[in-house]
């Protein structure tokens, strides 16, 4: 399982910097966009094209060890779907996959704060196993149910 302390230490920005994918100044554009949008960081700097979802999701993964999965091939039952709101699981970019006794395998497109993982686990009643896809990812499983 994934440490969620570990995950949720760095904020992508500061990943990105260290990388030299992005510079201090662009990221700071970034937040200042993102703070007009309300939109996701991530979410962000994809459609400000200052970053692509192939390069994001590369980061994520090397950075944290963390599989990529694409949850799009997977047959995701409806009512693991409909435990969360649609405007939920948008928002913080998310969806669950699969729930195997007490835990809940969710795929993310990004980083989630601390406290979207506790609400998730308290929500649920599970620990999570979490992978990583896109954005474009979750918005095509939410859209083919519906949501």
């Amino acid at each position: 399982m994934v440490s969620l302390n570990r995950l949720t230490r760095k904020r992508l920005g500061e990943l990105l910097v260290e990388q030299g994918i992005l510079s201090e100044e662009q990221v700071q554009d970034a937040l200042r966009m993102q703070h007009q949008s309300g939109l996701l960081f991530g979410e962000t700097l994809v459609q400000n094209n200052l970053i692509t979802e192939d390069k994001m999701v590369s980061v994520l993964v090397s950075q944290f060890g963390i599989p990529y999965i694409k949850p799009s091939n997977y047959n995701i039952p409806k009512e693991l779907l409909e435990i969360f709101d649609p405007a939920m699981m948008r928002r913080f970019q998310f969806v669950p996959m699969d729930s195997i006794g007490s835990v809940l395998v969710i795929s993310i497109a990004g980083l989630l704060s601390e406290d979207v993982f506790k609400q998730i686990e308290s929500q649920t009643g599970c620990s999570l196993q979490v992978f990583l896809t896109k954005m474009s990812e979750i918005n095509v499983v939410l859209q083919s149910h519906g949501m």
